[in-house]
């Protein structure tokens, strides 16, 4: 039998496999397959680095956007432009 292990303990087998990973791996876990009775490794599963969610602010979190959207003293789109010359 299979087993899913994450840093090095047991949280399923393979028959959970559908359920656990797609969570696993959005937490961005390192999942590994393991015999479930000697513990040797079969396979490693290794989530890719997600872009940032602002790439030309790579620290920006969804929190801190949401702040700013929320925040007065913005200006709006039409008022950048005229800033900018170009209304």
């Amino acid at each position: 039998m299979v087993a899913l292990f994450v840093g090095g303990q047991k949280v399923g087998t393979l028959a959970d496999a559908e359920q656990l990973i797609p969570v696993l791996i959005g937490e961005g876990k390192v999942v590994e397959f393991r015999e479930e009775t000697g513990g040797r490794r079969l396979g490693t599963l290794t989530p890719e680095a997600a872009e940032p969610f602002c790439p030309w602010e790579p620290t920006l979190t969804l929190e801190e956007a949401r702040k700013r959207i929320t925040e007065p003293g913005g200006m709006t789109l039409a008022e950048f432009r005229k800033r900018l010359g170009k209304a």
